[in-house]
Formats: C-alpha cells, sequence, structure tokens
C-alpha cells in the first residue's frame, strides 16, 4: 500500500506540471511580444550563456577536447583544440540564433504568422537551449 506522503508527492508534483503546462499554453496562444523572446533579446542571451560556458570550461579542459566517441573503426579526428572546439560551440549558437531571428522576420510578413508567433519562439528556445546542452554534456564528458 503506498504511502500518504509520497502519493502528496505525486499530486503536488502533477498539479505543478498542469500549471507550467498552462501558462505554456497560453503563452502560446497569443502573439508573442517583448525584448525577451528567443527571437530577440532572449535568443542573444542563450548564446552569450554559450559564451559564458565556454570561457568557464576553456581552463579546466587542457589543450584538446575528445569530440567524437565511438565502438570500434571511427574514421576522422577524435580529438580537438580546446579554443577550436569551444568556438565552434558558440558559432554554432550564434548562427542558429541568426537564422531563427532571419526565419522570424520573413515569416511576420505572413498574415497568420501572428497567430502563431508563440508556438514558434517556444520552438526557437528549445533549438537554442538544446544547443547548449549539448555544449555542456561534451564539456562534462571531457572533465569526467
Amino acid at each position: 500500500m503506498p504511502s500518504i506522503r509520497t502519493t502528496g508527492l505525486l499530486e503536488r508534483f502533477v498539479d505543478r506540471l498542469s500549471r507550467v503546462a498552462t501558462r505554456l499554453a497560453a503563452l502560446c496562444a497569443r502573439p508573442a511580444g517583448g525584448r525577451l523572446r528567443p527571437t530577440a533579446m532572449g535568443g542573444l542571451l542563450v548564446v552569450l550563456a554559450s559564451a559564458a560556458v565556454s570561457l568557464a570550461a576553456a581552463p579546466a579542459l587542457g589543450d584538446s577536447v575528445r569530440i567524437r566517441w565511438s565502438i570500434g573503426t571511427h574514421y576522422g579526428p577524435e580529438y580537438a583544440p580546446t579554443a577550436v572546439a569551444l568556438a565552434a560551440a558558440t558559432a554554432l549558437v550564434a548562427v542558429a540564433y541568426l537564422g531563427l531571428r532571419t526565419l522570424g522576420t520573413v515569416l511576420e510578413r505572413r498574415g497568420a504568422f501572428d497567430r502563431h508567433r508563440g508556438y514558434y519562439e517556444l520552438c526557437a528556445l528549445a533549438v537554442l537551449v538544446t544547443l547548449v546542452l549539448c555544449q555542456l554534456a561534451v564539456v562534462a564528458a571531457n572533465v569526467l
């Protein structure tokens, strides 16, 4: 028989998840605005976070970082200079930001885009955050 404490914890988790989902749905249902949206200043903050990860990780990583993990035969380099790998990761996030911002500008000219802009902004944020999380994963894999 499950304990009351576990059930209460689960109910609170489900309630909190439901509130987050409701807020996200409300955000996506209205036209996004403001400077902190992912294709405006918010995206630039994610690029700066990627640069901060690179700068913070550089001293801990040494001269080279492992960029490829494989089982069996592999072709191509397994290691890259730390500065090049970290700069490439930040550049990838910056290029994705610029591409998403440009795509948003092009789509703004379409009439129906305003109704769905919140979904676009949410997807843009997911892409940028996923790239930074992958950068963190590569750094963590090389540090550990």
